[in-house]
């Protein structure tokens, strides 16, 4: 595997997962949509962002941001599965 590749990959998949907690996504239940189908979406989505940089200021703001970032291909989804939400919502 090319090492620049992989380091990559990584790297989105901290950053998918720092943004899942600090939006407050049940991480759980969000692997479970449609049998994993939308957490692979959201990955794709991470991997190929355009937006990374404003992602990478946006999660290392150490207060808690105002706004949503709507910037993130991935909010929308992120927003059907809140924390304590038992089911994810439709």
């Amino acid at each position: 595997m090319d090492w620049p590749m992989y380091r990559r990959v990584e790297r989105q998949a901290v950053r998918m997962h720092e943004m899942m907690d600090r939006l407050g996504v049940d991480p759980i239940a969000f692997a479970r949509l449609q049998q994993g189908e939308t957490y692979a979406e959201a990955r794709a989505n991470c991997l190929f962002c355009v937006n990374a940089d404003a992602c990478l200021r946006w999660l290392e703001n150490e207060t808690i941001p105002q706004e949503a970032p709507t910037f993130c291909a991935n909010f929308k989804l992120f927003e059907t599965c809140p924390k304590r939400c038992t089911t994810p919502q439709p």
